[in-house]
């Protein structure tokens, strides 16, 4: 490839890196410059989440990181945006893997749909002799945020799902699992924020702070956590974590479904596990 070509495609990969950061960041800024103005209704929806994995006690044999991203803007009467984004990285030496997943919506106007969906994961795969403990530490973060002028015909929602399962490929059977879920309509009552675990997931630190009711709900939370197993024989395990977020907001409410609209379609992972714990924040 020649020098000047290669040094143009650079560019314009880092331009686009830098303009979609930017637009993350103009976002949150143009809702409440929007918001606190009483001459404008608008809607302003968020979904953040965050998780490292770290201290892992062996290295990977294989591993594998991804991300996806949808964006859905229909404006009849009125202005929307909507943004996501997805990054995940596995780093084997030290094992390290990180992932982010952040979808932003903003509408303006009598009538229009913005709706933002991401989704990150990563998968290690490790191989444990006999005898030999498997452990890691983890830490995730869940930030939902919705904003509404009138709630008797605007809707902002936001959802996040966090979950992780440690598998045994040998059999196919799950053996550890975590979930962080929380939900925000406005307005409505479903919101919620939980987390659900199986017994060999031990949590060392947790913290919330939620806000629900009202036109401006939010909701944060913080799990720092561990997982310890040992085996009498040699294993094969996969660690496999898949965090989706969706941010969506909406004049007026839909005269039909959109439901298919609204699908994490080929973005979802169904998690078969017995969960035993469950804890409302």
């Amino acid at each position: 490839m020649p020098i000047l070509q290669f040094y143009e495609e650079d560019c314009m990969k880092h331009y686009q890196k830098v303009k979609k950061r930017l637009m993350f960041f103009i976002a949150p800024l143009l809702a409440s410059s929007i918001l606190s103005s009483p001459s404008q209704a608008a809607t302003f929806a968020s979904s953040r989440g965050e998780v490292e994995f770290i201290n892992f006690s062996l290295v990977p044999v294989d591993n594998d990181a991804s991300s996806n991203t949808n964006v859905i803007t229909i404006a009849q009467e009125g202005l929307v945006l909507a943004l996501a984004d997805g990054d995940a990285n596995f780093i084997v030496n030290p094992p390290t893997a990180t992932n982010l997943s952040l979808s932003q919506a903003l509408g303006l106007g009598r009538s229009y749909l913005g709706l933002a969906e991401s989704e990150a994961r990563v998968v290690g795969d490790f191989v444990v002799e006999a005898g030999t403990p498997f452990s890691f530490n983890f830490n995730a973060q869940l930030n939902l945020q919705t904003t509404i002028e009138n709630p008797s015909f605007e809707i902002a929602g936001a959802t996040g799902d966090i979950d992780f399962v440690l598998v045994n490929t040998d059999n196919n059977s799950i053996l550890e699992s975590f979930r962080l879920m929380g939900n925000i309509i406005t307005p409505g009552d479903s919101d919620f924020i939980t987390i659900t675990k199986s017994p060999n997931v031990s949590l060392s630190n947790v913290t919330n702070q939620s806000n629900f009711g009202g036109n401006q709900e939010s909701a944060t939370a913080t799990i720092f956590g561990s997982v310890q197993r040992s085996f009498t024989e040699q294993t094969k395990l996969s660690l496999v974590e898949v965090k989706r977020n969706q941010a969506r907001v909406q004049v007026p409410e839909p005269s039909v479904s959109i439901a298919l609209m609204l699908s994490l379609s080929g973005m979802s992972l169904v998690l078969k596990a017995k969960r035993k714990d469950t804890l409302v924040l």
